[in-house]
């Protein structure tokens, strides 16, 4: 290869980490909260400290993720949530580079490069894609099991293929031991090695059906053995959530698939484009030997994808997010089919010449770049809302603000205390505890489940939380606009008698401190509350942040 393809190549690579690197790093400080942050780290706090999930404190996902932030506690408690944001997004930029190692694999010699580059710009490179590997949500560790997993086995027909098979059977046990539903991705793997046991190792089928089981027991047997029934509860969760009454769940999963194609919309466009020149390709070819074949691991890989893919959409609120672990998969099978499809239009296993390829590469990278100004994920990252036509303008991030929330809280409750809270990232980032039953904020709070079954699951039912509020055990309280708004599991709405009789009996031993406008997922309004000291004193609440005004700009 020329000098100045390798330079335009090199050109090439940097502007692919250049803005990889920049939106992964806008994301982790720009990008909005997300309760499920809270949750997390939390989680992971707790199980640092000795207790166990589900048995000790109610939890509502699979246990792999808390233990492995809880192994690397080190490497983000110091930020809080800032932290465990910079370690997610380690593993996203991880994903993404195996998804690109996976499509080097797949891809023909002279392809392999800008297979990986493709794929790696289509993860990496999305802005929709970085920020939900950004903030702290299962998504990103899934990703980098799954991807890593599939990396593994396209390694087994090498000189270390058991090896390899083994590896990959943890990594894909792992991916289902952080999210149930990619469980499936374990029997796509075994089938593959069954099928192809004469061509790489007649016992790679068996070494991976080991380990991986293996691995499954390791995650699940201690957690069934001492606590089945708190696990399946939690579970239950995500199945219990209620489709509206009026049939729209077919629009909810339109929707879903609208805003999942616009956050990966060129993914969505390179995928279209490489079927048309394969169709294109066919067409013209005199010879099926030229077409190229995009091989029996691809099409396992497509059927894993597909088949999860369908999983995530079919619950009743299928958030099209639920997704993003299966993005660097959906890469690998994009990025092989498009350049396979080069190949095929240019007549060949070489395909076009390097500067046809670098061309190509560069409008690629054209699109990602338009694609990720244009996402409105950016927008979220300054804007609030709109006031008619007046748009609302963030004067710092949400991550600043929870941290001076924070701040706030440390300095008037003492670490021995805990935090009377349903948001659990302003705990984590107060470096606080929470009452017992508050761990998952409002997906902990059960209004109608009987005393002895929310004590024995460790979560909330109207008669504890009355009787958390009336304690005053806690020196500070604070509440949102989520705060005892929501009742699992369906997560319906409080009625609004029932929740201000929640603030009378909390106003009974706590006088409002400060108040935080825009704060936290979807940016309400936090409220501090500081217990009464007798006798009680009347105190204006501070205001931390002035109500911004609308302004005209637009």
């Amino acid at each position: 290869m020329r000098r100045v393809d390798v330079a335009i190549r090199a050109g090439l690579t940097a502007g692919a980490v250049a803005m990889a690197v920049a939106l992964y790093a806008a994301n982790v400080w720009l990008g909005n909260l997300n309760q499920d942050e809270g949750w997390y780290l939390y989680a992971a706090r707790m199980v640092r400290k000795g207790h166990r999930l589900y048995q000790d404190f109610h939890f509502s996902q699979a246990p792999v993720l808390p233990h492995v932030f809880a192994l690397l506690t080190p490497l983000w408690d110091w930020g809080g949530v800032l932290g465990g944001r910079l370690l997610n997004a380690a593993f996203g930029l991880a994903g993404a580079v195996l998804a690109g190692a996976l499509a080097a694999r797949l891809a023909s010699r002279p392809f392999r490069y800008a297979a990986a580059w493709t794929a790696f710009l289509l993860t990496a490179g999305n802005v929709y894609h970085s920020y939900f590997t950004s903030i702290v949500k299962t998504y990103s560790l899934t990703a980098f099991f799954l991807t890593g997993g599939w990396l593994a086995l396209s390694l087994c027909a090498g000189p270390w293929g058991l090896l390899s098979a083994a590896i990959g059977g943890v990594l894909l046990a792992l991916a289902a031991g952080t999210r149930l539903s990619v469980g499936l991705a374990l029997v796509f793997g075994g089938l593959y090695l069954l099928w192809e046991r004469r061509r790489i190792n007649r016992w790679s089928w068996l070494v991976f059906g080991l380990t991986g089981t293996a691995t499954l027991v390791v995650v699940y047997l201690p957690i069934m053995v001492r606590a089945a029934e708190a696990f399946l509860f939690g579970m239950g969760l995500h199945i219990a959530r209620a489709a509206s009454a009026d049939g729209s769940i077919w629009l909810l999963r339109g929707g879903s698939l609208s805003r999942l194609a616009r956050g990966y919309f060129p993914m969505l466009a390179l995928g279209v484009a490489g079927l048309v020149i394969w169709y294109l390709a066919v067409l013209a070819s005199r010879h099926p030997q030229e077409r190229q074949g995009v091989g029996r691991l691809l099409g396992l890989i497509s059927a894993t994808t597909a088949c999860i893919g369908l999983l995530h959409w079919m619950p009743p609120f299928p958030y099209d997010d639920y997704q993003v672990p299966l993005g660097p998969l959906a890469a690998v099978v994009v990025s092989s089919l498009f350049w396979a499809a080069m190949a095929s239009c240019a007549g060949g296993k070489e395909g076009p010449a390097p500067r046809m390829t670098s061309a190509v590469m560069a409008g690629l990278l054209l699109l990602a770049a338009v694609a990720a100004v244009s996402s409105p994920i950016n927008q979220e990252w300054f804007v609030i809302g709109q006031d008619r036509f007046w748009v609302r303008t963030k004067p710092r991030s949400d991550l600043a603000r929870l941290r001076e929330a924070a701040e706030w809280v440390r300095q008037h409750c003492p670490p021995d205390k805990p935090l009377l809270t349903q948001d659990a990232y302003l705990a984590v980032q107060a470096q606080r505890s929470v009452p017992r039953g508050f761990e998952m904020g409002p997906f902990g709070y059960y209004p109608e489940l009987p005393t002895e079954q929310a004590l024995r699951f460790r979560v909330l039912n109207r008669e504890l939380l009355r009787e958390a509020l009336s304690s005053g055990e806690a020196p500070v309280a604070a509440f949102s606009g989520y705060g005892m708004a929501l009742a699992a599991p369906a997560m319906t709405p409080v009625p609004d008698a029932e929740r201000n009789s929640f603030f009378a009996l909390l106003e009974q031993k706590y006088e409002r401190a400060a108040v935080v406008p825009y704060f936290g997922q979807n940016h309400t309004e936090l409220i501090l509350w500081r217990r009464k000291t007798p006798p009680p004193a009347h105190v204006r609440p501070q205001v931390i942040e002035p109500m911004e005004t609308a302004g005209a700009g637009s």
